[in-house]
């Protein structure tokens, strides 16, 4: 059996400080997204403006702006505690203030813009994953079993069709 020689050692030192400084370099330079596009199925309902909070909606869609904050209680959404049943799979957005809610596979999901961030608040799964991820702007947000994706991305290299 061959021993290091150290040739080896210093062969492996300069490729750990290799690697050091990339991981370095790409963790100072990374940037986190512009724009917050909001999928089901693949297919963008709307986006946000994490710089200025600017709502954008696909075509295909119906924004319903509401005065009060709805509720999610099981399989229902409350406004006002009356129940809203104008959401289908993913048609139509419920919109309060910088919240926005939608009807996904297993049921609503509430979707909060702050801080030039977003994440899911509130969602209908077994194991409530994608709402434990917290605020993003960089990292996607996928909420499997409901079959929504939020994806961020620079503005100007997607259009909403």
């Amino acid at each position: 059996m061959k021993t290091k020689t150290k040739h080896d050692t210093l062969v492996v030192g300069v490729l750990l400080i290799l690697f050091g400084a990339i991981l370095v370099i790409s963790l100072v330079t990374r940037k986190s997204g512009e724009q917050a596009y909001i999928k089901y199925k693949n297919t963008t309902m709307f986006a946000i403006n994490l710089e200025n909070g600017e709502f954008t909606k696909a075509n295909n869609q119906t924004v319903y702006t509401v005065d009060a904050l709805p509720d999610i209680q099981g399989d229902q959404l409350l406004i006002e505690s009356i129940e809203f049943t104008d959401l289908t799979l993913g048609q139509g957005i419920v919109k309060y203030q910088n919240n926005y809610f939608i009807l996904g596979n297993l049921g609503f999901i509430w979707i909060e813009y702050k801080d030039n961030k977003v994440r899911v608040k509130e969602e209908t799964s077994p194991y409530n994953i994608c709402s434990r991820v917290g605020f993003s702007d960089l990292q996607p947000i996928i909420c499997l079993p409901n079959y929504v994706t939020i994806e961020f991305r620079d503005l100007g290299l997607d259009v909403i069709i």
